[in-house]
């Protein structure tokens, strides 16, 4: 007689929900044929390691059992080596994957007009992979090789495409690849939100001649700035509030695109308060360094063939109040660019929500435990990214389908559905019970009033 298992059924249930809803795996890896056997369901299989332990796929078959398979469609058992292979695969037909998911997104009326878009990076442990590059880290890990990737997600918090470049690109040039990939499933005029790491004139232009709009942050340069201040004065100013916090913007008409420069009081007093709180930081610092020079001590030193260099301090005294460097008479004014001629209030509150793409990201990083990334073959790092990523896009759905979600974030999320258990019992006569337990009340906001079926 077999033994009594028990498992997390909750990413079962959140998977056969929207499998049930949209045919959501079946519509993806559709018209992919030859030896992508059981590819549906390893899909399946890495998702629900994603929202469940995370473990090693060459661990996958040792910790979770035979039953778990069953329920995610299997018919027999499958190799580590065949799971590895169907990753491989994954990232080989990556784009036809996101191709079909964009179909699927057209297909159920699920993609936004307001696209949220942003960039990120992960990185690697080893230096072996073909996508790996030294570049700015957004994991603060600046000597580790990493890849960088985009998003693009909708009003509707549904992810639109994934994009994925070496660890040396900038999000600039990264953002001509998200434009040819958001383009398949964007209605005209739609809206492209995004920081000013990917505001650039030519990339500005391509979004126009697409026949799409932006809304973009203008990057902070002093002389530009003061340049904007200087007009911001002169125009007349509407004002408004905003959570609280009070705006007053001028908006100036330059060609096809509109410049709404944006000053709030509090915003400068939060930023003044930061800024002063790191002058004194510094002074601090400054204290520990004259003290070592009133000693005769070094302040520093560096190795070098003839041996080591000392540094040693002189100070020059300041006749006047040493004032703070890091306050430039920019603080509270920021601009926003875009080829929209909208209210200032309506424009600032669509940027505000670009904090979507941000929870996006948050979520991958951290929700699926997607860094540090151990693959080193480029076809698996492609597949492994875009498993990443289906997954979030099956916990959005369910967001979207339920209304009423009471736990947003991913990394809590996981925390009520691994709770949420299965436990198979066998019986002298061959039959088997199936028993769920721990059904919360946040899984029931998720997942329905009902309990899941277990068949």
């Amino acid at each position: 007689m077999r033994k009594n298992v028990s498992f997390s059924f909750g990413p079962i249930a959140l998977i056969n929900k929207i499998e049930n809803k949209f045919n959501f795996f079946e519509i993806i890896f559709r018209g992919l044929g030859g030896k992508a056997k059981n590819l549906p369901e390893s899909a399946k299989l890495f998702s629900y390691n994603k929202l469940a332990e995370y473990i090693s796929i060459n661990k996958i078959r040792e910790i979770y059992p035979y039953e778990l398979f069953e329920e995610l469609g299997f018919n027999k058992t499958i190799s580590d080596r065949s799971l590895y292979r169907n990753l491989e695969r994954i990232g080989n037909n990556y784009k036809f994957l996101i191709e079909n998911y964009q179909k699927f997104l057209k297909m159920n009326n699920l993609s936004s007009e307001e696209q949220f878009v942003d960039f990120s990076s992960s990185y690697f442990e080893g230096n072996n992979s073909e996508l790996s590059a030294l570049g700015y880290s957004r994991d603060n890990r600046p000597g580790k090789m990493q890849i960088t990737w985009g998003i693009s997600t909708g009003m509707n918090e549904i992810p639109t495409a994934l994009t994925i470049q070496k660890g040396n690109v900038c999000d600039k040039k990264h953002f001509k690849f998200m434009l040819k990939t958001v383009k398949k499933v964007l209605d005209k005029n739609s809206l492209l939100i995004f920081d000013c790491g990917g505001n650039s004139r030519k990339n500005k232009e391509k979004i126009i001649e697409l026949g799409f709009n932006y809304l973009t942050l203008k990057a902070k340069q002093k002389n530009t700035y003061r340049e904007y201040i200087n007009l911001f004065e002169q125009q007349t100013k509407i004002g408004f509030i905003i959570n609280s916090r009070t705006y007053f913007c001028a908006k100036i008409k330059s060609g096809e695109e509109c410049q709404y420069i944006f000053f709030s009081p509090d915003l400068k007093a939060d930023q003044i308060k930061k800024k002063k709180k790191k002058f004194m930081k510094a002074l601090a610092k400054g204290d520990k360094i004259i003290s070592k020079i009133n000693k005769g001590k070094p302040v520093g030193e560096h190795i070098s063939r003839m041996g080591n260099i000392l540094f040693k301090g002189e100070i020059q005294t300041s006749l006047s109040e040493i004032v703070n460097p890091f306050i430039t008479g920019l603080e509270g004014y920021f601009i926003l660019e875009s080829s929209v001629d909208s209210k200032p209030q309506k424009i600032l509150c669509l940027y505000k929500q670009r904090d979507k793409a941000e929870k996006l990201i948050r979520d991958m990083k951290e929700g699926s435990d997607l860094r540090p990334i151990r693959h080193w073959n480029k076809q698996v790092v492609i597949g492994y990214l875009l498993i990443v990523f289906l997954t979030n896009c099956l916990v959005k759905l369910t967001h979207f389908l339920s209304k009423n979600s009471v736990v947003k974030n991913l990394k809590l999320l996981k925390k009520f559905l691994n709770n949420l258990t299965i436990t198979i019992i066998y019986q002298k006569n061959s039959l088997r019970n199936k028993v769920l337990s721990n059904f919360s009340e946040e899984i029931r906001h998720i997942l329905g009033e009902k309990p899941p079926d277990i068949g």
